[in-house]
């Protein structure tokens, strides 16, 4: 992050300090319900990733290094000790990334309906299709980077043990997928639930991939609950 900045928003005060993810190309204004409910006990930090809302682009090309040093940065400028991470759809996979990388930054993870890297390439074509189309004029973060080297360590990191022993919930949607491709999805956010040594799996009944928008009460409650639970 040398050289520039991230915008951020924070509210509350607290310990433990609970830290934002948004999904791919959206920004920290996605998650102001769940501040909202969150402040009055705890310290919320959201931020716009680079390129994103109100935080200039970056030049580094390898995409996954540079959002996991950035994630690192806002944790440790905006907080003090370990925090709870919670991630929504991509920002889930950046938590769970950073959770390996730096175990000591993290109490506690929230995933909230998850993103799955093997799975991308499973949706349908007229979805995938739609979403190429929904991107074009519009950022695209996860484009224009060195990708090898973003896999590369995408698959490093991955070959490690998934989670430190810290509570983990795993929050999956039901609606907004075709059924098969989202039984699917549920399935692999369960397995990784269960990868967790302190995991639990919960279903959002008749709510979609955006569940911090539509139930920010539920999410919160989940981020509350980990929190609680959470060791310093």
């Amino acid at each position: 992050m040398a050289g520039r900045t991230l915008r951020r928003i924070e509210a509350g005060s607290g310990r433990p300090s609970v830290v934002l993810e948004a999904g791919r190309n959206d920004v920290a204004a996605s998650w102001r319900p769940v501040m909202d409910l969150l402040a009055p006990d705890l310290h919320v930090i959201a931020y716009d990733r680079a390129g994103l809302g109100g935080s200039p682009p970056a030049t580094d090309p390898v995409i996954l290094a540079r959002q996991l040093a950035d994630l690192s940065s806002v944790i440790a400028a905006a907080t003090t000790g370990r925090c709870v991470l919670a991630g929504h759809s991509w920002g889930g996979v950046l938590v769970q990334l950073l959770a390996v990388q730096r175990p000591d930054l993290v109490a506690g993870l929230v995933l909230v309906d998850p993103a799955d890297e093997q799975l991308a390439g499973a949706l349908p074509w007229v979805i995938r299709r739609g979403a190429q189309l929904a991107r074009l004029g519009r950022p695209d973060e996860l484009r224009g980077g060195d990708t090898a080297a973003s896999l590369a360590l995408l698959r490093e990191l991955r070959a490690q043990p998934p989670f430190p022993d810290v509570p983990v919930v795993v929050l999956s949607a039901t609606r907004g997928f075709p059924r098969r491709f989202r039984a699917r999805w549920t399935q692999r956010q369960a397995g990784l639930a269960a990868a967790a040594p302190r995991g639990r799996h919960l279903v959002a009944h008749r709510a979609g991939h955006q569940l911090h928008r539509e139930r920010p009460d539920l999410v919160a409650g989940v981020i509350r609950q980990v929190a609680a639970e959470a060791s310093l």
